[in-house]
């Protein structure tokens, strides 16, 4: 099951902005489509004034994942470390369960984030008594940038975020 397209294709929806000048740091981080089939998120973490993350959000039509047990992205990275954040609500206020991943850099790379591994978070903490990722409403995706790495970052990805089925039993 397809969630969104990468890069042109119909259907897009904006990626929104938001990092740490929310709270007087410096980093950027964008989501800019470079063709037809990809996209890259791009910037600078800056940890002058307490900063040091960037981020986008994407909000999509509410989504029942309860039957997918994974995400699936196609990227190249930098070999810098990522996160892929879910919420079940627009609110951005509202926790968001995140999923970190490793890139190597300069290498195409197919990465699976199992949804039992997205950890509740809110401003930067982890939220210990938060129920599980309610996978039956997904309404909103972030990609993050955070943990100290100081620096340009360049996070390309193509195709499409999918979602990966069930696995039968044998």
């Amino acid at each position: 099951m397809i969630l969104f397209h990468f890069g042109h294709q119909a259907g897009n929806r904006g990626w929104q902005s938001i990092g740490d000048p929310v709270m007087g740091g410096q980093s950027v981080g964008v989501m800019d489509e470079l063709d037809a089939s990809t996209s890259v998120f791009h910037g600078t973490v800056s940890l002058a004034n307490g900063g040091g993350f960037a981020s986008v959000k994407t909000d999509i039509p509410v989504t029942d994942l309860s039957h997918f047990n994974a995400i699936r992205l196609a990227v190249r990275g930098d070999g810098k470390d990522y996160k892929l954040g879910l919420r079940i609500s627009h609110d951005r206020n509202a926790p968001v369960y995140q999923h970190a991943f490793a890139t190597q850099a300069g290498q195409q790379q197919t990465i699976e984030l199992p949804f039992t591994g997205f950890v509740p978070r809110l401003r930067g903490r982890t939220l210990v008594n938060a129920p599980a990722l309610d996978t039956s409403r997904i309404a909103s995706v972030s990609l993050f940038i955070s943990g100290g790495q100081q620096g340009p970052f360049a996070l390309y990805l193509s195709g499409a975020a999918s979602a990966v089925p069930l696995k039968s039993p044998d």
